[in-house]
């Protein structure tokens, strides 16, 4: 969950110097695109000239790839092509591989992956509900606006790799780092949860600091180390701190911590999929490989909430019961 935002930022941060690789930089690509947009596109390379719209399908349309979207996908493949028949390996372009479009989707793999981690959270946060009402159980609440944040994160995920833009890209980075400052979140509020006031001035702070971030990459070009750099620190400090409570629930006979110490494990050891970074399969390439590794992992996580739910709410009847008592 988490770590998928850290893994986008260390492997981004490889291509933030970069404004071009060796596929858009080659000669027959350049050539490639400037015929195709002279014969098809409008003067400002958004909409198609009448007779080049028809060989658009109409999924592109309904996405709206622009004329000089579709030349740059167009070109992409015949330089592919051309590289491949020369025993080149092949090309990236603008830091990314080269995928099949699939009705009209840039990245299907990668979006199909996506919207299977959207299905997990929606599913698990399903069961919450139906297992447990809002006043029953301490932090039903907070459970409930975390599912709401990673099924948002996931569906710009699923949207972003639908569609490359400016807006989906702010919008993918913004909500998975929501994702990643969320699971920090969690850790804090559950191993603090009997002292709210102090859980609440102790998140203050990294809250206004998730705005202002958010403010400065829709302000202009992202800084790409520094957005690594935020979501390592947080993602790092956030599996330590459950990692530590984890340990020390298992030591106290609370058994179901078992499942977020794995969890935290299991999503770490997923990032070697991500690094491979290998030319993709049709459209499978290792990232989208990484996004189907995760999809499963909310499942152990969202139990272990369950479970944690459980044991919240047998301690409050206890408690109760001794207060009687005394």
């Amino acid at each position: 969950m988490y770590f998928r935002t850290l893994t986008i930022f260390i492997i981004i941060s490889k291509f933030s110097g970069i404004l071009s690789s060796n596929g858009d930089r080659s000669p027959f690509y350049q050539n490639c695109l400037k015929t195709c947009r002279k014969a098809n596109c409008t003067d400002d390379g958004r909409s198609f000239k009448s007779a080049a719209l028809k060989q658009q399908d109409v999924w592109c349309q309904l996405l709206q790839w622009s004329c000089r979207e579709d030349c740059q996908y167009h070109c992409m493949w015949k330089t592919v092509d051309g590289f491949q028949e020369r025993g080149y390996r092949i090309p990236k372009f603008h830091g990314k591989w080269p995928f099949v479009r699939f009705f009209g989707v840039q990245e299907p793999a990668s979006a199909f992956a996506s919207l299977l981690n959207l299905a997990t959270h929606i599913y698990m946060h399903n069961e919450i509900t139906k297992k447990f009402s809002v006043k029953s159980t301490p932090l039903v609440l907070f459970w409930h606006g975390f599912a709401t944040v990673c099924m948002n994160a996931w569906t710009w995920s699923t949207i972003f790799h639908t569609r490359d833009t400016p807006f989906t890209e702010f919008m993918d980075y913004a909500c998975a780092l929501s994702m990643v400052m969320s699971l920090f979140i969690a850790a804090i509020v559950r191993v603090f949860h009997r002292r709210k006031k102090f859980a609440a001035a102790l998140l203050a702070l990294p809250t206004l600091y998730y705005v202002e971030h958010v403010r400065y990459l829709y302000s202009g070009r992202i800084d790409y180390d520094y957005n690594m750099n935020v979501n390592v620190f947080f993602g790092v400090v956030g599996s330590v701190t459950w990692l530590v409570w984890a340990g020390g629930m298992l030591v106290a006979g609370r058994k179901h911590a078992w499942r977020v110490a794995v969890f935290t494990i299991a999503s770490g050891a997923a990032l070697s999929l991500e690094l491979l970074d290998f030319p993709p399969k049709r459209s499978w390439d290792a990232h989208a490989l990484w996004h189907l590794s995760t999809a499963p992992l909310p499942l152990l996580f969202y139990r272990f909430v369950i479970d944690d739910l459980y044991y919240l709410q047998n301690s409050k009847i206890r408690d109760k019961n001794y207060l009687k008592q005394t």
